[in-house]
């Protein structure tokens, strides 16, 4: 049977935004200890809450740096698109870790909507405003860095829900300041809880997405055939395959049936090409088949 095959293949994506974990994990953490001290002595549970989750956070933010400190090392015979999807691990990870520190700090406030407890409330909402500014620091320093990057875009969700939450622990210190309503503590703590599971969800979806071999979100199968169909030379598609190696390195395969005396190479450069133009897909594997062996 006579076949031809080829393929394009993009440049290896090297492990990105080490430098702005780095500079996310040392703001986290300075802020993880205010927040602990300071959760300790007004005895505010939303600021223990919001340490609890900066705690996770450090965990996942190293595990994201461990995870783009590998996806930079080469493809070997044994892992052949080398180790980038170590950073989809890491995001799984993260999504887990989130969910399972949300459990702990909604049985804590529930005990303390139970029974409220006195707050110093003006030192609990100044450790919380200095948790809010360097939260939205790290955000800037990820925000640019997480486009197109799983790995990254977890570590910018663990911030930004960071800063949601020394939000909602300065609110319950102006309410406690101004009211004494002391179970505002315990109530923000759960709506804390509530935007950290909502942004674990997204990044668990779109983590198993990616390990199942699912299609990128981008693009639709049915579009990349009937592309392919219309390709001069081309009578049918099969065996059509779309899958993320990683976000952002997105890869095909796939069976072109073409017509007798069809120029093989022509047919195949001309599919790669609309491909990467129309499809931004650079990593293409083609088999040509002819008809009579179908």
């Amino acid at each position: 049977m006579s076949r031809g095959h080829t393929h394009s293949h993009a440049r290896e994506r090297d492990g990105q935004g080490v430098a702005p974990l780095v500079a996310a994990i040392a703001l986290t953490a300075t802020i993880f200890f205010a927040e602990l001290v300071g959760g300790w002595w007004t005895g505010s549970l939303a600021l223990l809450a919001d340490a609890t989750h900066m705690a996770v956070d450090l965990l996942g933010l190293s595990l994201s740096l461990v995870a783009a400190t590998l996806a930079r090392l080469p493809a070997d015979p044994k892992r052949t698109f080398g180790y980038r999807r170590v950073e989809v691990l890491a995001a799984l990870g993260n999504a887990v870790a989130l969910m399972v520190a949300t459990g702990f700090i909604l049985r804590e406030a529930w005990s303390r909507w139970a029974f409220p407890t006195p707050i110093a409330a003006g030192p609990m909402t100044a450790v919380a405003v200095v948790g809010l500014l360097a939260n939205m620091g790290s955000a800037a320093v990820l925000w640019r860095a997480s486009r197109g990057n799983i790995n990254l875009r977890g570590a910018l969700l663990h911030v930004l829900s960071d800063a949601a939450g020394s939000l909602g622990a300065i609110a319950a210190g102006v309410v406690i300041l101004y009211t004494r309503w002391y179970a505002v503590d315990a109530l923000v703590s759960v709506l804390i809880c509530a935007g950290i599971v909502l942004t674990a969800f997204w990044l668990l979806r779109d983590s198993i997405h990616i390990l199942l071999e699912g299609a990128p979100a981008h693009l639709d199968l049915y579009e990349v055939r009937a592309a392919l169909e219309g390709v001069s030379g081309v009578r049918g598609v099969h065996d059509l395959h779309l899958w993320c190696v990683t976000q952002g390195a997105d890869a095909m395969s796939g069976h072109l049936e073409v017509e007798p005396g069809a120029d093989h190479a022509s047919v195949l450069k001309t599919a790669r090409k609309l491909m990467e133009d129309r499809f931004r897909l650079t990593h293409v594997t083609l088999q040509i088949e002819l008809e009579e062996h179908q």
